[in-house]
């Protein structure tokens, strides 16, 4: 993978990362831990029933379903194709719309709140561009809004890295070599997938290694003022030097 975040022929990572087999090879991000998780999330964006919820790389929509359910007006964002088809295909509630998260198709101050989760964040060559998908979910907030952000926890994930891993994935063998590149700062994976008939396929994937420190950095460059840190998505305390993950929560100013 170059430094920039790309495969070998230039392509940006994260345009045919989520589609195939990434559903399976992420089957524990199910809709059951979906709904173990939305109670924390209704909680932190403090928003009354009916108030409009931006799903902020959505992907097949668990979290967006389980807001709904709530009773919050959802609408969920992804670039994958493949994975809103299948949101929408198992997800009647929310509404589903493809766009880049630089680049929002909504008018400013359109939501109640906001949430971006599961590492949805980090993904671009240059940290100006990473600010910018920041400052659109800012810009499409309402004054007062809340915004979660769910993103891995730096040194103990750093401390917990483990360079390689293999599994079986039905009739297919799964190997994932995973890293830690500091001339550009990011964690980089490459999975590599053997089917039984011999067929191989790589994936990559290449998130920016942001600190707590510089997440937040990057929360008041994008206009939100952060309220509070949280550990995981029970709402446990955080501590950044254990806490597997480290969950911002903002609020528009």
């Amino acid at each position: 993978m170059t430094a920039k975040g790309c495969d070998d022929s230039g392509t940006p990572w994260f345009v045919a990362a989520f589609e195939g087999d990434y559903l399976e090879r992420y089957a524990h991000r199910s809709n059951e831990a979906a709904a173990r998780e939305a109670p924390f999330l209704v909680r932190a964006l403090n928003a009354p029933p009916g108030a409009r919820i931006l799903d902020l790389c959505c992907g097949a929509g668990r979290h967006s379903n389980e807001l709904a359910a709530a009773g919050l007006r959802v609408t969920g964002v992804d670039l994958s194709p493949a994975l809103l088809c299948k949101a929408a295909r198992e997800h009647r509630q929310p509404a589903f719309v493809r766009a880049d998260m630089r680049t929002l198709p909504f008018e400013d101050a359109s939501f109640d709140g906001v949430v971006n989760l599961f590492t949805s964040f980090g993904y671009f060559a240059t940290d100006e561009e990473n600010l910018a998908a920041l400052r659109e979910g800012a810009r499409v907030l309402k004054a007062g809004g809340r915004f979660v952000q769910d993103f891995f926890n730096l040194k103990p994930t750093l401390a917990g890295l483990v360079p390689q891993t293999d599994s079986m994935m039905g009739r297919t063998q799964v190997r994932e070599q995973r890293g830690y590149n500091p001339a550009n700062r990011r964690l980089e994976k490459v999975i590599t997938l053997r089917s039984f008939d011999g067929t191989t396929q790589r994936r990559t994937e290449s998130v920016r290694a942001f600190s707590p420190g510089e997440l937040g950095e990057l929360f008041g460059r994008a206009g939100l003022r952060i309220i509070q840190r949280f550990g995981d998505m029970t709402g446990a305390a955080f501590d950044e030097d254990a806490s597997p993950r480290c969950i911002t929560l903002g609020t528009k100013a």
